[in-house]
């Protein structure tokens, strides 16, 4: 971190947008504002009222922002010491930054911005998890081909496990599994009616919390984590084990509920935190591991009892814009959360995906969706509707389906259709 440190002194302030003012978005605004190693230039949202309430909070005055329309109105606001403000996206994607961040967690507006900012030579950091599990193969490459990075960020939960991870593998244990801790009690089938009250008094919308008790932002997350590791899910949709960091391994064997290795799950008991199982690589390090207490073995959890999302965003920027270095990023299309009915529903009905009453994810490993068609819950807007008639617990696919032809929709098919004998994506 002090070679970090040292870096962006020499380098001198990065240059920052952030597109998505919600609850992480307005966070990060006000953290960076106070962090002498970056300048916001700009943030967008779709409400200018979420952006000034963030900017107010910060300390900000009335006239330290400016209203923009265009580019030449956001470099005038510039050339004045002004952060501009936009309900644009595209504006903050062409401005020149050295770095944009996504904190939308909107699928379709995400792959737009991405696409954009890449393609206009701009370093990006996502915090849409729900968006990277869809193209983030195709985001990889084309920042590669532009000469800059695509990549997600540390302290999100897949950030998390990634370093753990690659903590893990360069000491030279071996990771059988990896995975989370579940904060709420899983529902699938939980309404966004049954969570208003709840969701008011945290401050969140009802439809993120939904995500959150029907499971879908977990499939979300570790499906991140099965793309850029190469893992799979422990079944279809995880075992959602009840466990603490010394009980967990306990669960994972020969003879056990989880015998495979190379698995992500989650855990009920272990919240907000991350782990990693891992196994001694000899009876050497065996030994100094039952020594140190972390276990009677043949398996230990490695477990890292937080996760801090957006504020160790800032160590992901710096190092993807002064280091070349990505925190996490999806190598290939190792598993998918596909869209459940969460009740019976009947042809014309809308499928308003991530967190809505029609319908939840759950994680697929390739075994079980390759061929299969089935629809990511990620895909679908308020302008998908059904074609015929499904079942309560039923997986939608392509056919069952009128999709919405979005940018997004569209890198997505013409992405899955490139696979090579392989199963990986050029």
């Amino acid at each position: 971190m002090n070679q970090l440190q040292k870096k962006l002194k020499a380098h001198g302030p990065i240059h920052l947008g952030i597109v998505g003012c919600g609850l992480m978005g307005g966070f990060l605004v006000n953290q960076v504002l106070q962090h002498p190693g970056y300048v916001l230039d700009m943030v967008s949202s779709r409400r200018l009222e979420s952006i000034v309430k963030a900017l107010e909070t910060a300390g900000l005055k009335e006239d330290d922002f400016q209203v923009c329309q265009s580019l030449e109105e956001v470099r005038q606001a510039r050339a004045q010491g002004k952060l501009a403000i936009t309900t644009d996206n595209s504006l903050v994607a062409r401005a020149g930054l050295d770095c944009l961040v996504d904190a939308t967690g909107n699928t379709v507006a995400g792959a737009e911005i991405t696409v954009d900012a890449l393609n206009h030579k701009t370093h990006v950091v996502s915090l849409n998890v729900e968006m990277d599990v869809l193209i983030g193969p195709y985001l990889h490459r084309l920042a590669q081909e532009k000469g800059v990075l695509y990549t997600g960020t540390y302290g999100d939960e897949p950030g998390a496990i990634q370093e753990l991870y690659e903590f893990c593998q360069f000491v030279g244990l071996k990771v059988i599994a990896l995975g989370k801790g579940k904060n709420n009690p899983l529902n699938r089938h939980v309404r966004q009616e049954d969570l208003a009250e709840e969701a008011h008094g945290k401050g969140l919308s009802p439809r993120m919390l939904t995500s959150f008790v029907d499971g879908t932002n977990t499939m979300i997350e570790l499906n991140c984590v099965c793309n850029s590791t190469g893992f799979v899910p422990s079944k279809p949709g995880c075992h959602g084990l009840k466990a603490d960091s010394e009980t967990l391994p306990d669960f994972f064997g020969p003879g056990r509920l989880i015998e495979k290795t190379g698995v992500v799950d989650f855990v009920h008991g272990l919240a907000p935190g991350v782990f990693a199982l891992v196994e001694a690589q000899d009876g050497s390090m065996d030994e100094e591991l039952r020594f140190l207490k972390m276990g009677k073995g043949p398996y230990y959890t490695i477990y890292r009892p937080y996760h801090l999302t957006s504020i160790e965003t800032p160590i992901s920027i710096a190092k993807a814009v002064l280091e070349g270095e990505t925190s996490i990023y999806s190598k290939e299309i190792k598993a998918q959360t596909v869209a459940v009915a969460k009740r019976d529903l009947s042809p014309g009905e809308g499928l308003n995906g991530i967190g809505s009453n029609e319908v939840y994810g759950l994680l697929l490993g390739e075994e079980d969706f390759q061929g299969r068609d089935y629809v990511p819950i990620g895909l679908l807007t308020d302008k998908c509707y059904l074609k015929k008639a499904l079942k309560k617990d039923q997986a939608l696919r392509f056919a069952d389906v009128e999709m919405e032809e979005t940018l997004l929709y569209q890198i997505y098919r013409t992405m899955w259709n490139s696979f090579d004998k392989e199963g990986k994506i050029h």
